[in-house]
């Protein structure tokens, strides 16, 4: 994969609830790239007030930095201020005790500074 300073990383992740907390995470930042993402959400599309984390992965260890209700007539969380990424590294986002056939989502966009 070849990209350049400025390039877009761009992930919408997808996946169901199954009544156990359900981790999604984007794809990992290339060898020899790093990341800046500006926006990240972590959203239950069916169920308001979810309990709810953000954070990234380092060598398949979860990092959280941000956890909290989404509120009675919210959907997700979002990220605050950027996130720098490294190679290796994947932004990832949990839904809490996600209710059967929840439909639930990762969205993280930003852009390649090397």
């Amino acid at each position: 994969m070849s990209v350049k300073p400025g390039d877009i990383y761009s992930a919408e992740i997808s996946q169901v609830g199954s009544a156990a907390d359900l981790d999604i995470e984007g794809p990992a930042v290339p060898t020899g790239h790093v990341v800046r993402l500006t926006s990240m959400y972590v959203i239950d599309l069916t169920t308001v007030n979810r309990s709810l984390r953000l954070g990234y992965s380092r060598g398949g260890t979860a990092h959280w930095f941000k956890r909290g209700n989404a509120g009675a007539s919210s959907f997700g969380i979002g990220l605050d201020g950027d996130l720098i990424l490294v190679e290796g590294e994947k932004p990832i986002g949990r839904v809490e005790s996600a209710p059967s056939d929840d439909s639930c989502v990762l969205i993280a966009r930003g852009e390649y500074l090397c």
